[in-house]
């Protein structure tokens, strides 16, 4: 990694895997997003938003930062070529939140602003940078830039579902988002009798962000803070005797704002950096609002438990000898070790009979999705404010 100048490029082209979009409502009426057909033939709804995925991490300031939405042009101008975003002729205008654990980059329609018009016909490109030195485009977090522009086009259908709704960045607790059907059946005092109280802040049953930072305090705890990061999150409760996710401070202290000692050091690699000259240098732990530069999220990414199992074979492959690029690049020290056997939080399940959890957030895993809500911690242990 560096300079072109000094440091040519070694790295493979990123490659657009798939691209999504809103074509209808599930049963909660939250968006369902599929595939958009090259051929076109796709209808997507009005509130659509657009989801896009590619084989390789990304430079999160090339997809989420004030440049963002320069790599993506979505037009009803149907004549002209796109080749960079100048060509993009009055452009839907999108917000783009970069989710690092799936490698997307989900594009939302800005509220106020004009959006898709029922029963017309866009074109979207995905846009490539048009040199080196471009700071709008598709790019891997090495610099390595998306192989071609692609162009796929779609039509807005005439009406929507009555329920749909503008989609918006996901908000709400997830700290200490609970699993409702282990509320129903492990927090009563006979779960087989449902008139039995249930105590709405039990907390086994937390299944938010402090459940997976919980997880990890075996290695970052007050007595063995490996790194100085202290992940202890949790604290006894005296008068139940129960686990209580009610301790912020060390996250406050070790880990919100502060940079990762396992990133490079040198002259205030103390502080955190926003917008690095070097993709992970001086990388703050959790970021609030920004997952994809959260160094605690590329930690559990180079992980043990971080590979898809239903990936297929050539596919799994592909994205170990991926995720063992990013390591190598800016990953200092051991990866995270596997998971302990007991079911706990896990980016992908492990097959159906598989009892820990795992949780999305419109296209966020619960982790990011809490970092890109703020990263606020609270105490668990109370029910959240109104």
């Amino acid at each position: 990694m560096g300079e072109a100048t000094y440091q040519p490029i070694d790295a493979p082209p990123v490659h657009l895997i798939e691209a999504r979009a809103t074509t209808g409502l599930d049963q909660n009426y939250q968006p369902v997003r599929t595939p958009l057909d090259p051929g076109g033939a796709t209808q997507v709804l009005s509130t659509a938003s657009f989801v896009l995925k590619f084989d390789r991490f990304l430079l999160p300031g090339a997809v989420s930062g004030a440049v963002g939405p320069a790599s993506l042009c979505v037009s009803g101008d149907l004549a002209t070529q796109v080749e960079t975003f100048a060509d993009c002729v009055n452009p839907i205008a999108l917000a783009p939140t970069y989710n690092p654990v799936q490698r997307e980059v989900i594009f939302r329609q800005i509220e106020g602003m004009p959006g898709l018009v029922p029963g017309t016909r866009y074109a979207l490109t995905v846009l490539r940078p048009v040199d080196e030195a471009a700071p709008a485009g598709i790019r891997a977090f090495d610099g390595a830039p998306l192989d071609t522009n692609v162009r796929i086009e779609f039509t807005v259908a005439a009406t929507n579902p009555p329920q749909a709704m503008p989609e918006r960045q996901p908000s709400g607790d997830f700290y200490c988002q609970r699993d409702l059907e282990c509320v129903a059946m492990e927090c009563q005092d006979d779960p087989n009798n449902p008139s039995d109280p249930v105590d709405p802040t039990c907390s086994t049953c937390v299944r938010g962000a402090a459940m997976l930072l919980y997880t990890c305090a075996g290695c970052h705890s007050d007595a063995n803070a490996s790194a100085g990061l202290n992940l202890n999150v949790a604290g006894l409760d005296p008068t139940v005797q129960q686990l209580r996710y009610n301790r912020v401070e060390p996250l406050y202290e070790t880990a919100i704002g502060h940079a990762a000692h396992q990133t490079q050091m040198g002259e205030r690699a103390h502080v955190g950096e926003k917008t690095p000259e070097r993709f992970g240098r001086a990388m703050p732990l959790i970021d609030p609002g920004n997952p994809g530069n959260s160094y605690l999220l590329y930690k559990l990414i180079v992980g043990k438990s971080a590979i898809d199992p239903s990936l297929p074979a050539d596919q799994a492959e592909q994205l170990r000898e991926e995720t063992e690029r990013l390591r190598a690049a800016f990953v200092m020290g051991l990866p995270m070790p596997p998971p302990p056997s007991e079911p706990i939080f896990r980016f992908h399940p492990r097959g159906p009979d598989d009892e820990s959890v795992t949780m999305y957030v419109d296209g966020m895993d619960i982790l990011s999705a809490w970092i890109l809500d703020g990263a606020e911690p609270r105490d668990c242990s109370v029910p959240p404010p109104p």
